[in-house]
């Protein structure tokens, strides 16, 4: 299982704090309010809404196809059009000790074409390429999101079958600022 997830940057924190102080016509710290707010789902918990994170990904494009399903954000993707040629020569051995037995000869003789020409006089269809990759293809992705959405991610993937989503979810657990937001999630409810 490979899924490489690190969170780039945070931002919002403060400023949710602040409209959320707008909202209950409150000058004090706000953070013990948020932190009771945070965990009632259903649009007590709004603010989290102005907390985004900034992840970069790298990812078998089978979860991305699962990712997808998350709406509320903005992804941006490593091109597969622009970059397949230019990481085959060094991902080669790789890709091959890892998807021989998933894809047919006729496409590992492409590749194999590709990389002993080093890619330079070898007119190649992309869209063959791109069309016969393996489901085990690893794309990076920038994934924008709030902390909102994070929330519904966690509680719906934390115990998920596919052990990325247990993985991803650990590692935002570890490196966002303020993961007792999402802790009440782990929690066991009756």
């Amino acid at each position: 299982m490979q899924i490489d997830v690190k969170i780039i940057t945070e931002a919002g924190f403060q400023e949710s704090l602040n409209g959320l102080a707008l909202n209950k016509k409150q000058k004090k710290d706000m953070k013990p309010v948020a932190d009771k707010l945070a965990k009632m789902d259903g649009g007590h918990n709004k603010f989290l809404e102005s907390i985004y994170m900034w992840l970069s990904i790298t990812a078998p494009r089978y979860w991305w196809q699962e990712a997808d399903t998350y709406r509320y954000s903005t992804k941006q993707s490593e091109s597969t059009m622009h970059t397949l040629k230019q990481d085959l020569n060094t991902e080669w051995k790789n890709f091959i000790n890892l998807f021989e037995d998933e894809i047919s000869l006729d496409i590992l003789g492409v590749y194999y074409q590709l990389v002993q020409t080093q890619l330079k006089s070898v007119v190649v269809d992309e869209v063959f390429l791109k069309a016969n990759l393996p489901e085990s293809f690893m794309q990076k992705r920038s994934w924008v999101l709030n902390y909102k959405s994070m929330r519904n991610i966690i509680s719906q993937r934390k115990n998920h079958r596919l052990p990325h989503w247990r993985k991803f979810v650990n590692e935002i657990m570890k490196q966002c600022e303020h993961p007792e937001f999402f802790e009440d999630l782990f929690k066991n409810k009756n």
